[in-house]
């Protein structure tokens, strides 16, 4: 009988948000729970729904704004809308949003909504929740901040207007310093998701 193996992170990453929620301070105004001791976010490669894989190591080097949500998830798809937004409203060189579907079937089921909403940001498929589960991931949605580093910094539950004043704000001032220093970066195709 061959032992299973089950990746730190899984184990990690739940109890550091359990701390984080309960001794964190809270980030800048935008209702998001900084970890005392930022952990390296687990690597994964997804595809995107024209099946194209898709690395978070692909984003190394800029703030990654991962968000976990689904099409059977009411809060999920408020808030995708205002994540446009913001998408857009800070420098791809040095921030991206990166949604993970939890939906099952996969494209099928993600490409109308990601049409309707309008969402150009890239986004993978995690049909089998095991990206999900990695990141501790129970509610939807759910959103950890990464920073340039690898590191997951701020975890937030629940639906956020991320398109708000403060947050575009606080996005711009974080990402401020990176847009001189950053490398030029792989960036996400355009017009893969619908």
């Amino acid at each position: 009988m061959k032992a299973k193996i089950i990746p730190i992170a899984a184990i990690l990453l739940p109890l550091f948000w359990q701390a984080a929620l309960a001794h964190g301070p809270q980030g800048h105004k935008i209702r998001m729970v900084a970890f005392n001791r930022p952990l390296p976010a687990p690597g994964f490669t997804l595809p995107d729904p024209a099946g194209n894989p898709v690395a978070l190591a692909d984003f190394r080097g800029r703030y990654v704004l991962l968000n976990f949500w689904a099409t059977w998830c009411p809060p999920c798809l408020r808030e995708m809308p205002s994540m446009e937004r913001l998408s857009t409203s800070i420098s791809k060189r040095s921030f991206v949003v990166l949604g993970v579907s939890l939906d099952k079937e996969g494209a099928v089921k993600v490409n109308p909504y990601l049409k309707r909403l309008g969402v150009t940001f890239p986004i993978v498929l995690d049909t089998d929740s095991k990206i999900a589960t990695l990141y501790g991931t129970r509610d939807l949605p759910s959103t950890f901040l990464i920073d340039p580093q690898g590191r997951v910094i701020l975890a937030a539950k629940g639906e956020r207007d991320w398109a708000a004043a403060e947050m575009i704000e606080y996005f711009q001032e974080l990402t401020a310093g990176l847009n001189g220093k950053l490398p030029a970066v792989k960036s996400a195709k355009p017009g893969k998701n619908g």
